[in-house]
């Protein structure tokens, strides 16, 4: 064999590398973080007061898990109402789930509904009608 095969199966070869790169690059999903950007960020400083709020009260909801769930703990002797639990799939928005909680001081979500992975978990919920947000990060 000499100098000029082995230049062409080198550059082959190459080719070959970059053409398999870009058809894995091409075929993996890429998802952004919400389908309404644009709108979630003009309402972005609603965002911040719910966090201020949450941070200027001196209790938090307990969020922990189980073998078979995740567990919302409410504080017994606060006015927390109308409580909303969202579970953001950072990689897959159509694994994302809402949940409402409502009459009850511990909410339980069957891990068997939720798929294996990273999840960030935002607790939307009024404590003396202000609104609070809450935020986590939990793995199944």
């Amino acid at each position: 064999m000499n100098w000029g095969k082995g230049i062409i199966i080198a550059m082959a070869l190459f080719m070959g590398f970059i053409l398999f790169l870009v058809v894995n690059i091409l075929l993996q999903t890429v998802d952004l973080e919400s389908e309404d950007y644009y709108k979630k960020e003009i309402n972005y400083e609603k965002e911040i007061t719910a966090m201020k709020n949450f941070n200027a009260i001196n209790t938090r909801i307990i969020v922990f898990s189980n073998s078979e769930f995740v567990v919302f703990q409410l504080p017994e002797k606060t006015q927390i109402t109308e409580v909303e639990i969202r579970f953001f799939r950072p990689n897959n928005t159509k694994l994302d789930k809402l949940f409402q909680v409502d009459g009850t001081k511990t909410y339980l979500v069957p891990k068997k509904v939720l798929e294996k992975g990273n999840y960030s978990i935002q607790l939307h919920f009024k404590h003396n009608k202000k609104p609070c947000l809450q935020k986590e990060k939990i793995i199944i």
